[in-house]
């Protein structure tokens, strides 16, 4: 079951550097923009406001990036899978910061499975 959970969780990184990829690199603004709008958390609306919108395309190969290598660390099952899982957890407590609050109890929720996999490794 672990191993199921953990590729899970890889898997979903994969398909977020995918997703980035494709639409986000030609749409930061529009993307991060939307998050700015949905925050429910005022700190987090001044981050993307202030930091992540001016540098939307930086911002979004930096994702796409950390992203993908957390997944191929995920995925080799090796000595990677603990950090990447830490990493991991720690993006998705960041995202509920600047999330909508449904966005934020999802990423809450992952950021969470994450780090349980992590601590138990």
């Amino acid at each position: 079951m672990r191993s199921f959970a953990e590729l899970g969780f890889g898997a979903l990184l994969a398909v977020g550097a995918l997703f980035n990829a494709i639409y986000t690199t030609s749409h930061s603004a529009e993307f991060f923009g939307s998050f700015a709008d949905g925050a429910w958390f005022r700190p987090g609306r001044w981050l993307v406001d202030n930091l992540v919108l001016p540098n939307a395309t930086a911002v979004t190969i930096a994702v796409i990036i950390f992203e993908a290598a957390a997944a191929v660390a995920i995925f080799t099952r090796g000595d990677l899978v603990r950090p990447a899982l830490y990493a991991g957890a720690a993006f998705a407590f960041a995202a509920a910061v600047v999330s909508s609050p449904g966005g934020t109890v999802a990423n809450l929720a992952l950021g969470a499975g994450m780090l349980a996999l992590a601590l138990t490794r």
